[in-house]
């Protein structure tokens, strides 16, 4: 249920978020006024409340469902369209606020159920809304609040106007009264749930994605050159705490520009993304690290393996890229890669970046769709960078 609520709010257009809005709220605006109208006609009922303000909320409340509706009518028929509507965004949120801002009134505004009732409409608006129209929908809540109290500061107004003396006589358990503020308190509490529930899967999932796309390649769904070097940082120094070999590997797709200027752009990236399929396959999830440097230059990180095991990866992905032909237009080739391999030991991620870059060039260098592969030890590495006195 959660995942197809989740997908709806991705996908909904502004239409069918203000249409979701006026539905949501239009069932508890509805039994306000059931609630309320009833309770008007049972003598018991009636003597708590004051007729003349209650049947003028519910005025309100009907009026502002009315005027739902109205902007449902005129959406439905371009509910499928993407365009923005901050004005109507705004329209909606108004209305919706000044509906419960009227019922918490009602009530009392310094009652649990009613400050429960504006509390949870906020949330509402926020998720199908936008901030600003929630936040227009909020000051006229609160300037309406603020002279409902000057109001009943200066005696012109009783507090929570819709109940009469007899709701408050003190020593006196008022079961009407209480039914009327509980029934409420607990509608709220379970919508308002429910609300805050999604807000939170929905602040999970979007955090959650937010960081997939910090690390992720567009493209490819390969790990990004920033989390990657970040990454092989981790593990050099992991390395020199545990004392295991470390390899990585360094590639490139050959003669990837004569493949974008023959096939076209599309094809080029069809290739980078079977290149990443072919590379995931092989990997020893999560251990194993691929990653798009850029452009068509891959990498992949292989923690606690030595030269020969990096060997064998990259003998497998040799064997799937000779058997994977790609598609452009109805002809098929094929592509090759050429790759550098250094097994480190106690090389920082620098130095072994530098290497494994230098073995591609050198098997770019000798023809392409080949391997060059060394051993690199930490100290040596430092030697030969020394510079002479």
């Amino acid at each position: 249920m959660i995942h197809v609520i989740r997908s709806w709010l991705s996908r909904a257009t502004p239409s069918q978020r203000c249409i979701a809005a006026i539905v949501l709220c239009t069932p508890f605006l509805l039994l306000f006024i059931m609630t309320q109208s009833v309770g008007l006609f049972v003598p018991d009922w009636r003597a708590m409340l004051v007729p003349g303000y209650v049947v003028m909320a519910n005025a309100v409340l009907l009026g502002c469902i009315a005027i739902g509706w109205l902007v449902i009518a005129l959406l439905w028929r371009n509910r499928m369209n993407t365009r923005p509507l901050p004005k109507t965004y705004a329209f909606v949120a108004s209305v919706l606020g000044l509906a419960f801002t009227v019922e918490a009134i009602l009530l009392g505004p310094m009652t649990y159920p009613a400050g429960l009732v504006i509390v949870g409409i906020i949330p509402i608006g926020i998720m199908l809304l936008d901030l600003r129209s929630v936040g227009l929908a909020f000051v006229m809540g609160v300037t309406l609040f603020w002279a409902n109290d000057m109001a009943t500061y200066a005696g012109f107004l009783d507090y929570a106007p819709g109940y009469g003396d007899q709701a408050f006589v003190d020593g006196q358990h008022q079961l009407i009264a209480e039914l009327l503020r509980s029934g409420t308190l607990y509608i709220s509490l379970v919508a308002y749930g429910v609300i805050t529930w999604i807000l939170f899967d929905q602040y999970d999932y979007q955090r959650a994605h937010l960081s997939r796309l910090a690390r992720t390649d567009p493209l490819t769904n390969l790990s990004n050159r920033r989390n990657f070097m970040q990454r092989l940082e981790e593990e050099c120094q992991r390395q020199n705490r545990i004392d295991q070999p470390l390899s990585l590997v360094m590639m490139d797709a050959d003669h990837f520009k004569s493949v974008n200027d023959r096939y076209g752009h599309i094809a080029g990236d069809s290739v980078l993304a079977g290149i990443a399929g072919v590379l995931t396959e092989v990997m020893r999830v999560p251990a194993d690290l691929p990653a798009r440097i850029g452009g068509e230059e891959f990498a992949i990180l292989l923690p606690e393996t030595g030269l020969q095991g990096a060997l064998q990866v990259c003998r497998r992905i040799e064997q799937r890229l000779e058997n994977q032909a790609f598609q452009s237009d109805g002809h098929a080739f094929y592509v090759t890669l050429s790759m550098g391999i250094v097994e480190s030991n106690g090389l920082d991620a620098g130095a072994l970046m530098h290497l494994a870059d230098a073995n591609l060039f050198k098997a770019k260098a000798q023809g392409r769709n080949g391997i060059v592969s060394t051993v690199e030890e930490g100290l040596a590495y430092n030697a030969r960078s020394a510079p002479l006195a």
